[in-house]
């Protein structure tokens, strides 16, 4: 990754045919979709990642993944750096990929708290043990990527470790620097802050 996910590992799928980021960028200007950085970088600066983006989200969202998983020796690593769940398969595929990396820890940022309640409530279990997983592995945080500008929440989703607003100005709450992740790690750790605020950068 780049800017600030830079030596950050990532994972990423295309934003660009993810039905849900199409539907959530055409919805609202209250909504951060609205002015999506993966879809304006994937239309410009980063057009040749289209290819490698769109085969991650066609494997990870067409069927549960074969051994070998994907092994990662970094300490940090981001599921969907660009892109967002498609399917409750995709959630499933990052939930064996992250128990199969023990010593990494990952964080994905969603919006899609529906695939991850459907996935992990009790009626998924089966599901899950048929495939080897527990519930959701120790190493991965889940933060809720709250849509909506200016709206800051405090509340926590069930089965999610953190929240992520953003804010059109400055706010007294702000609480993500813009340093390099690297350098941070707010949202790479289970202690520290759980209600995360940034403010919305302005594109030229």
């Amino acid at each position: 990754m780049t800017g600030k996910l830079v030596e950050i590992p990532a994972i990423n799928t295309n934003t660009l045919t993810n039905k849900f980021c199409q539907d959530m960028h055409t919805s609202s200007p209250k909504c951060i979709c609205w002015d999506c950085y993966s879809y304006a970088m994937l239309e410009g600066s980063r057009k040749n990642c289209q290819p490698a983006w769109q085969k991650n989200s066609d494997i990870l969202s067409g069927g549960l993944l074969g051994y070998p998983l994907p092994q990662f020796n970094s300490l940090y690593v981001r599921f969907d750096g660009h892109g967002e769940l498609i399917n409750e398969t995709h959630f499933i595929n990052y939930l064996l990929i992250a128990q199969h990396n023990p010593k990494s820890t990952f964080s994905l940022f969603t919006k899609r708290k529906d695939i991850v309640k459907r996935v992990l409530d009790t009626r998924e279990q089966i599901l899950l043990a048929l495939v080897g997983l527990e519930r959701k592995p120790k190493n991965l945080i889940l933060v809720y990527s709250n849509p909506l500008v200016d709206r800051i929440t405090d509340k926590i989703p069930y089965y999610f470790d953190k929240v992520f607003n953003t804010t059109t100005e400055k706010s007294t709450r702000d609480n993500c620097t813009g340093r390099k992740c690297i350098e941070c790690l707010a949202c790479y750790q289970f202690d520290g802050n759980s209600v995360l605020i940034e403010q919305k950068k302005k594109r030229a």
